[in-house]
């Protein structure tokens, strides 16, 4: 068998070595099965992966050579439980999170058992984005009719009960895409009798039936983006000591950083929401200064008067 290309042997350590992960040990019989490698040459490749040591971020030399094992049975079992995972990261930006928060959370209610590493990232994430989701999934019931009129290139008759209204309509629609946020079902369709394309939420949808009209949907039909927390982004420029920066409460953005002498810097400090703001200001050092927005400076005051005065005396 021709060596294995330095991709292949990347794809190779990191099924095998998941599968391990996840298992505690696996035969080599079964891992090669799994990659489609020989035993032999699966055992070389695994060679490299069984000895590690390696450096972090402050120097120190860290061995995993205990990791791993590949014993006189033929059994490879891990012997330090999540070597793969066990890698200090700093959290995610927000709306990164929140897509994570959101994913997670809906694969906990539609888990057939239980998912305590899940559990465990989807807490984390919560604390990133300080929110709690509630993320129902239920199915509703037209969505069978929806998929297939989206198969066959039909349009749906459908009963939709459309937001603040009080009775139903009977609209004819052309699907164009059947999705899933924030635990509900959308429609992407155009109704028969309009030009644009609109969402539908399918629990809206009252009774459905498939259509006679044929119609061709777009190639590329485009979905709202409502992940975008942009707007909640607030920016506050200070001036500080260089060696107070980490000691600023995260998550944040900073911005470059100018140096003004003394070892104090100017720069901004981005977070997510009012709440996070407040939490920033109050946790600036005393000798830090606010230099924009002005505004920001008196909300620093009266945010840490509120404070003092919730403390017990």
């Amino acid at each position: 068998m021709a060596a294995l290309t330095k991709q292949r042997q990347f794809d190779v350590l990191r099924a095998v070595l998941g599968l391990v992960e996840e298992r505690g040990s696996v035969p080599i019989a079964e891992c090669a099965e799994l990659t489609g490698v020989p035993e032999d040459v699966l055992c070389d490749t695994l060679g490299a992966a069984l000895f590690v040591d390696y450096h972090t971020a402050d120097g120190s030399l860290v061995s995993e050579s205990s990791s791993f094992l590949l014993d006189e049975r033929s059994v490879v079992t891990l012997t330090a439980s999540h070597w793969l995972r066990d890698v200090a990261a700093a959290p995610p930006p927000p709306d990164t999170a929140m897509r994570l928060l959101v994913a997670g959370t809906t694969m906990q209610a539609i888990a057939d058992r239980p998912t305590p590493d899940l559990d465990t990232a989807v807490a984390k994430l919560a604390g990133v984005v300080a929110v709690e989701l509630r993320m129902p999934v239920d199915v509703p019931p037209a969505i069978s009719t929806l998929r297939e009129a989206l198969d066959r290139h039909r349009s749906v008759e459908v009963r939709y009960l459309s937001d603040g209204a009080d009775t139903p309509t009977e609209r004819e629609l052309l699907p164009y895409r059947l999705w899933s946020r924030w635990g509900h079902w959308y429609l992407t369709a155009r109704d028969v009798t309009h030009d644009e394309a609109h969402q539908f939420r399918v629990d809206r949808v009252l009774s459905a039936a498939v259509g006679a009209t044929p119609f061709d949907p777009p190639d590329d039909v485009e979905l709202p983006e409502w992940f975008d927390l942009s707007a909640q982004a607030r920016t506050v420029r200070v001036r500080m000591r260089a060696d107070s920066i980490e000691s600023l409460p995260a998550p944040h953005r900073l911005g470059p950083s100018t140096g003004l002498g003394g070892g104090r810097v100017e720069l901004d400090v981005t977070v997510t929401g009012d709440r996070r703001l407040d939490h920033l200001l109050v946790c600036l050092a005393p000798d830090a200064e606010i230099v924009e927005p002005v505004t920001y400076a008196e909300r620093r005051r009266r945010y840490a008067a509120r404070l003092l005065e919730r403390s017990p005396s």
